[in-house]
C-alpha cells in the first residue's frame, strides 16, 4: 500500500514575522539572477520542507509540488543579499536572506493545500444508531457523509461495507468504546482511516402558548434534534487520532422526516469537522524532513 499522507501545518506556523518566515539560503548560477532565483527556490523548498514529507506523497501531489517550486519568486519578498561572488567551475553564489509568505489564507499555504488534496487518505465512514438494535447503520448519515467528503474534496471514500461485511457489530461497538480490534489490518480493510460514530434523534411536537386557554397549543409540525458523535481511528494502529460532536435540527409535520432533516443537517456541520481534523491531523505527521528536487 502506497504511503498515503501528508504533513500540511496550516497553523501554529513557527518562527513567523508579519506572516512570513525568515530563512537564509544560498543559491548556485551560471550568472547572479540565476543565482538568486535558485535561492529564492531554496528558501521555499525550506519552508515547505517544514510541513511536507515527500516521503508520503503521490505522483500527483509530487508534479504539484514541483509547480509550486518553478514559481517559487511569486512566494518570497524581502531579499537581502548577505555576500556574493563567483565560486568555484566558474560559477556565481549568493547567499541571502529572505521571507517566504507564510500566512494561512496566502499562495503559497493554498498551494499545498491543493497538494494535501492530491495526496489524501483513503477513509471509511461508518454510522451506528445510538437509539436502535445493536449495530444498526444509520445509511442516510453514512451516504451524506461520503458524498460530503467527496464534495470537500477527499477523493477516496471507501464504502463502508467493507468493514462491516468484515466485523461484527459488537466489535464495532468496543472498538467505538476504545479496544483496538483492528489494529494491523488497515491496508486488509482498503482504507487508512475508519470514522465510526453514532447518531441520536429526537423529535416532538411544537407548543405555542394558548393565549384564549392558557396552557400550551400542541401543533402538527414536528421539531426533531440530531446528535453526532463520531472517532476517527487510524487502521494501522487502531489509535484515536480524533474525535468530535455536532447537534443540529430539523422539522416537519411528519415524525421521520424530521428527523432526517436533522440528520442531513447535522451532517453538513460533521463534514466541516472531519475537514478540520484531517487537516489538523497532518501535523502530526513527520513534518522534519527535506528533499531536493
Amino acid at each position: 500500500m502506497k504511503k498515503f499522507f501528508l504533513a500540511l501545518a496550516l497553523l501554529m506556523l513557527l518562527n513567523l514575522s508579519a506572516f512570513a518566515q525568515e530563512v537564509t539560503v544560498e543559491g548556485i548560477g551560471r550568472d547572479r539572477d540565476e543565482a538568486i532565483k535558485n535561492a529564492e527556490r531554496a528558501a521555499v523548498e525550506q519552508v515547505v520542507g517544514t510541513f511536507v514529507d515527500s516521503q508520503t506523497l503521490v505522483e500527483n501531489a509530487m508534479l504539484k509540488l514541483d509547480e509550486i517550486y518553478m514559481h517559487a519568486q511569486g512566494f518570497v519578498s524581502g531579499v537581502k543579499i548577505l555576500s556574493e561572488g563567483q565560486s568555484s567551475n566558474d560559477l556565481y553564489k549568493v547567499t541571502a536572506r529572505m521571507n517566504v509568505e507564510s500566512e494561512p489564507n496566502s499562495a503559497l499555504i493554498s498551494q499545498l493545500e491543493t497538494v494535501m488534496r492530491l495526496n489524501d487518505p483513503r477513509i471509511t465512514v461508518i454510522m451506528l444508531k445510538d437509539n436502535a438494535a445493536t449495530g444498526t447503520h444509520d445509511e442516510l448519515a453514512e451516504t451524506s457523509l461520503n458524498d460530503k467528503l467527496l464534495t470537500l474534496g477527499f477523493s477516496h471514500v471507501v464504502d463502508a461495507d467493507i468493514v462491516a461485511n468484515l466485523e461484527n457489530a459488537r466489535l464495532l461497538e468496543r472498538i467505538y468504546n476504545g479496544e483496538k480490534g483492528l489494529v494491523g489490518v488497515g491496508s486488509s480493510y482498503g482504507a487508512d482511516y475508519l470514522v465510526l460514530g453514532k447518531t441520536h434523534t429526537n423529535s416532538q411536537n411544537v407548543q405555542l402558548p394558548d393565549y384564549k386557554n392558557g396552557g400550551y397549543k400542541t401543533m402538527a409540525m414536528l421539531v426533531a434534534n440530531a446528535d453526532i458523535t463520531a472517532k476517527i481511528i487510524k487502521l494501522s494502529t487502531g489509535e484515536i487520532v480524533g474525535t468530535f460532536s455536532v447537534t443540529a435540527k430539523g422539522n416537519d409535520v411528519i415524525k421521520d422526516n424530521s428527523e432526517r432533516n436533522a440528520i442531513c443537517n447535522a451532517v453538513e456541520i460533521a463534514a466541516l469537522e472531519l475537514e478540520k481534523k484531517f487537516k489538523k491531523l497532518a501535523m502530526t505527521v513527520r513534518t522534519t524532513s527535506r528533499f531536493r528536487l
